[in-house]
C-alpha cells in the first residue's frame, strides 16, 4: 500500500491454538481474492491489518481457518465486516462469532447494523404473523381480517418510519445507507393477489437511491435483486414463460437503472448479464442491447454482451456451424468433421471440469446416450473448456466417457469458443451431416424433442 491513506484493523484471536485469517473486500458482484492473508497467527496474539482509503466504506469477509488444538486440522469460519473512517479492534473466537465471544472496541458501523438486523427481525415475526393472516383469511369482511389489516398497515408505517429516523441519525454511517433495502413496500390487501404482484414490482425499487454507488459495496444490493428476481421465478410455469419474465424483469430494473449513477446502471446491466448467460436467456440479452448504446452505462460486460448478440444473431438453425479444432489426449490437433460416421447428427457440448450444471447434463446425457434408439441416431463429441490442460486431464481420466472428449486450449477465450460465442458453460448443438446446425438444446428433454420431431 505504501505511504497512501490508509485505515487500521487489529485483531486479536481467543480460543483457538492459531489461525490463518484473511481479509477480502466486496467488489460489487462478489467476495474477489484475499486483499490481505496472514498465516499461522497464535492465540492471544495480536496482528494489524491495513486498508486501503480506496476501498473504503465498503463490507468485507474475514475467514479464519483455525485449529482448536495443534493436531487438528484447519476448519474456516466467517465474519461479516463493516469498515469505515475508524481504526477498529476485534477479539475474535472463531469458534463462536457472535455475543461475548466477538468483541468490538472503537466500532460504530458493525454495532449499529446488529442492532438494527436484530430489532428488525423481532419486528418482522409479528408483521410475518399478520401477513400469513391477510393471504390465508378468505373471508375479507370478517372482523378479525380487517383488524388485521388495520394493523399490518399500522406496523408497515411504523418500521419505515424508524428506517427514516434511523437514517437520518446516523447519517454519517455506511450501514446507515443500507438500511433502505429492508422498508416494507404498500400493499393494497383488497386487490386481487395479481394485482398485488404488478404493484410490487412497478414499485420495487421505490426505496433505493440509484445515484448512490456505495450500495454497490455491500452484499445487500445483490440479495435485494436476488428477491426481486424470485418474484419473476415464482409465477414461471415453463422455461418459455421463465425467459420471458425473466427478460422482463431486466428490462424493468434496467430502466429504473438508466436514471441513476453509470455506475450503479453498469451494475445492473452486468448483473442481469451474468443471470441471462448463466441460464442462456437469448430474450434478455436482446433487452441488454440498447444499454449498451447508452454512454452513460458504465458495463464492465460490453465486449462480451455485445459478442453473446453476435452469436444469437449468428447462430440460429440453419447457419453454419463453425470449423471446430480441438485437442485430444494425446497433446494432437482434431479437426472435427460432421459426416466421419454414418450417424445423421453431432451433438457438440461445451463444459468446465468444475461446472455443477455441466457435471449434470453430461450425467444425464451419458444415460441418454445408452438408449439404442438415441444412440442410432448422435454421435458426441465434448469439448472441455477448463484454464488448463491438466485440470481437464484429470477430469478426463475419471469420467471415461463413452464419447470422444476434447480439450479447447484457452478455455472461453480459445478459438473454438469464439467461433461459438461460447461465454459460459454449458453450451450444446446439434449439427447435421452436412455441417448445418440444427438445434441449441437447454436441457436432455429439448434433445429428446429435437430427435423425436424429426424422427
Amino acid at each position: 500500500m505504501g505511504n497512501a491513506q490508509q485505515r487500521k484493523l487489529k485483531i486479536e484471536l481467543r480460543g483457538v491454538y492459531d489461525s490463518n485469517i484473511t481479509l477480502t473486500p466486496f467488489n460489487g458482484i462478489r467476495f474477489a481474492q484475499p486483499l490481505i492473508e496472514l498465516k499461522n497467527v497464535k492465540a492471544k496474539q495480536s496482528v494489524l491489518l491495513n486498508i486501503h482509503d480506496s476501498l473504503l466504506p465498503g463490507e468485507f469477509l474475514i475467514t479464519y481457518n483455525y485449529r482448536k488444538l495443534h493436531t487438528d486440522q484447519p476448519y474456516p469460519a466467517e465474519q461479516q465486516l463493516y469498515l469505515n473512517k475508524e481504526d477498529i479492534e476485534i477479539h475474535a473466537n472463531p469458534l463462536y462469532l457472535r455475543g461475548d465471544s466477538l468483541i468490538f472496541i472503537n466500532d460504530i458501523e458493525n454495532t449499529l447494523w446488529n442492532t438494527f438486523v436484530n430489532k428488525r427481525a423481532q419486528s418482522m415475526s409479528q408483521i410475518s404473523l399478520l401477513e400469513q393472516l391477510l393471504q390465508g383469511y378468505s373471508d375479507k369482511d370478517a372482523p378479525v381480517w380487517l383488524a388485521a389489516k388495520k394493523e399490518w398497515n399500522k406496523q408497515q408505517k411504523n418500521n419505515n418510519k424508524w428506517i427514516d429516523d434511523m437514517q437520518a441519525q446516523n447519517s454519517e454511517l455506511y450501514v446507515s445507507k443500507l438500511f433502505a433495502f429492508s422498508k416494507l413496500p404498500d400493499i393494497d390487501w383488497t386487490a386481487t393477489p395479481k394485482e398485488q404482484l404488478n404493484n410490487t414490482i412497478e414499485n420495487y425499487f421505490k426505496n433505493i437511491d440509484v445515484n448512490d454507488t456505495l450500495l454497490l459495496r455491500s452484499r445487500q444490493m445483490n440479495q435485494f435483486m436476488g428477491a426481486y428476481m424470485g418474484i419473476f421465478g415464482q409465477i414461471s410455469t415453463s422455461i418459455e414463460l421463465r425467459d420471458s419474465l425473466f427478460a422482463r424483469a431486466g428490462e424493468l430494473a434496467c430502466q429504473v437503472a438508466s436514471k441513476g449513477h453509470p455506475k450503479v446502471y453498469g451494475w445492473f446491466v452486468d448483473y442481469f448479464y451474468k443471470g441471462y448467460e448463466s441460464y442462456n436467456i437469448t430474450k434478455g440479452m436482446q433487452v441488454l442491447e440498447k444499454h449498451l448504446q447508452n454512454p452513460n452505462c458504465l458495463t464492465s460486460k460490453r465486449m462480451e454482451i455485445a459478442r453473446r448478440l453476435e452469436g444469437i444473431a449468428k447462430l440460429v438453425p440453419g447457419a453454419k456451424a463453425p470449423k471446430l479444432t480441438v485437442k485430444n489426449a494425446m497433446n494432437q490437433d482434431v479437426v472435427l468433421n460432421w459426416n466421419t460416421d454414418d450417424k445423421d447428427y453431432h451433438l457438440v457440448i461445451f463444459y468446465e471440469s468444475d461446472c455443477g450444471h455441466c457435471e449434470h447434463w453430461l450425467k444425464e446425457l451419458n444415460t441418454w446416450m445408452e438408449n439404442q434408439d438415441n444412440n442410432l441416431w448422435m454421435s458426441v463429441s465434448s469439448i472441455a473448456l477448463d484454464d488448463d490442460r491438466e485440470t481437464w486431464l484429470k477430469s478426463h481420466e475419471k469420467n471415461k466417457f463413452p464419447w470422444t472428449d476434447y480439450y479447447a486450449p484457452g478455455g472461453v477465450n480459445s478459438a473454438a469458443a469464439s467461433n461459438y460465442f461460447v461465454l459460459s458453460t454449458p453450451n450444446v448443438f446439434v449439427v447435421d451431416k452436412k455441417g448445418v446446425l440444427l438445434d441449441t438444446p437447454q436441457n436432455i428433454q429439448d434433445l429428446t424433442d429435437f430427435l423425436h420431431k424429426d424422427n
